[in-house]
């Protein structure tokens, strides 16, 4: 048996009022719903998206010089990301039902307007496949015929309806099912085990990784099931798919292919039909779908999507994050001494404020003793003159609270300044060489004299 765990997600539109337009939006819950105002104008404006449960403040605002700030509560963190015309929670959780409203400012002296107001509710389940059980017993004449009932496998007890059960199939109906005959001297039980075929959720967090570092990102069966039996369900297609961090509910729809399998053209192997696919290898292990490459770069961060199709329309999917650290000089990797720059590790955006960074400069740079203090290291840190001493390489770790999630370096060669003097001296052995070099020549190439 197996779960059906699509998408489902359909809206209803109700008329607009005086305080803006609404919209009910149907999502379940792990899924990322994406907002949007559908042609509503907002450019150079005060923007804002609120909800409800937000006890101060806004889930996020634009000013029309600063861009996009987000809220601090965190519940959102990480999650939420923004256009002009949409706002996208990813991995929905139960805090994020209910309403939220977009509201924008013209100018200082007006008020705050809501423009669009969106209720977001909730799935609890898609459309779900169905397992009947049957129980019966044959009662000898003369013999009360006893009661029947079932012990789901978390322990609950169902009361049968005609010896038969129908079961609509979910994750929790995994493993064995015991139908209990209850006789006047005790009960007896007959066993049977139902496999669910499902999918681990999504992490919780985004998995992390450096450049030019290697990553797999995995996409595990539920309940130990194998590979075989997925099949045994007439898997029609196995795939990969990227949908740039960016422009996250730009591609919902259609995202960029990387890697897909046909389990009926199994000869063939994994194909890819674009640039994407490039450099990534897909597995399909005991446990699951893994992804892998040996060289993550800056442009492969984003949202990584694993989905198995099968022959009845029903597909199961899982979204997973990726986020990619690098550090990067502002002057480049070759520097003069004396010269300024600036090294930033970075995830190709604001940290969240559970992140942190640690600096690990070279042994002999003055910069050692200044990071050193226990204290949290910045982001960003500026080298006013460099010397030779900081030349080598320099690693930034990356954490969350307490637990290490990543470091990248990278290797910086500083060139020795030449003072006055030294060009001076330069000068005067480069001139003292020419002059005895001319000197040898006309010794060497001067006439002989004859002698008489």
């Amino acid at each position: 048996m197996k779960t059906t765990k699509q998408n489902y997600m359909f809206c209803i539109y109700s008329q607009c009022t005086a305080e803006g337009c609404e919209k009910v939006v149907y999502i379940k819950e792990g899924d990322t719903v994406t907002l949007r105002l559908d042609g509503l104008e907002a450019n150079n404006e005060y923007l804002y998206w609120s909800h409800r449960s937000l006890q101060e403040g806004w889930l996020a605002w634009q000013h029309p010089l600063r861009g996009w700030s987000f809220t601090k509560d965190k519940r959102w963190a990480g999650r939420l990301s923004v256009s002009q015309d949409a706002l996208s929670i990813n991995g929905v959780k139960e805090h994020d039902f209910g309403t939220v409203v977009f509201s924008r400012l013209s100018n200082l002296h007006a008020k705050i307007t809501p423009v669009k107001s969106f209720t977001v509710s909730k799935i609890t389940g898609g459309l779900p496949e169905f397992v009947m059980l049957s129980c019966h017993v044959d009662t000898p004449p003369n013999h009360r015929k006893p009661d029947l009932y079932w012990l789901n496998p978390v322990g609950e007890r169902i009361t049968l309806s005609g010896g038969q059960l129908r079961v609509a199939v979910t994750g929790r109906d995994n493993g064995r099912w015991r139908c209990v005959v209850v006789k006047d001297d005790g009960e007896d039980t007959a066993s049977l085990f139902i496999t669910v075929l499902d999918l681990l959720p999504a992490p919780e967090f985004p998995l992390y990784t450096s450049e030019q570092s290697s990553l797999s990102v995995p996409c595990p069966f539920a309940f130990n099931v194998s590979w075989e039996q997925f099949q045994s369900r007439n898997v029609k297609k196995v795939s990969w798919c990227y949908i740039p961090k960016l422009y996250w509910h730009h591609f919902i729809i259609n995202p960029q292919m990387i890697l897909v399998f046909s389990p009926k053209n199994a000869e063939q192997g994994w194909r890819s039909n674009t640039s994407r696919g490039k450099g990534f290898v897909a597995d399909l292990q005991k446990g699951g779908l893994i992804l892998s490459k040996k060289q993550w770069g800056v442009e492969d961060r984003g949202h990584y999507r694993c989905k198995f199709k099968f022959g009845n329309s029903i597909s199961l999917s899982r979204n997973v994050s990726v986020e990619v650290l690098r550090v990067v000089s502002s002057a480049g990797l070759v520097l003069h001494s004396g010269q300024s720059v600036n090294l930033t590790c970075s995830l190709g955006k604001a940290l969240p404020r559970d992140h942190w960074v640690k600096w690990f400069p070279p042994e002999r740079s003055a910069a050692r003793s200044l990071l050193s203090f226990g204290r949290l290291d910045p982001a960003q840190i500026v080298l006013a003159e460099v010397g030779p001493d900081d030349g080598g390489r320099w690693r930034c770790e990356l954490w969350r609270n307490n637990t290490r999630l990543t470091s990248a370096e990278i290797t910086l060669a500083v060139s020795r300044q030449l003072s006055v003097w030294m060009l001076v001296s330069i000068g005067g052995t480069a001139a003292i060489i020419a002059s005895l070099l001319l000197l040898i020549f006309r010794l060497c190439c001067s006439p002989k004299p004859k002698v008489i």
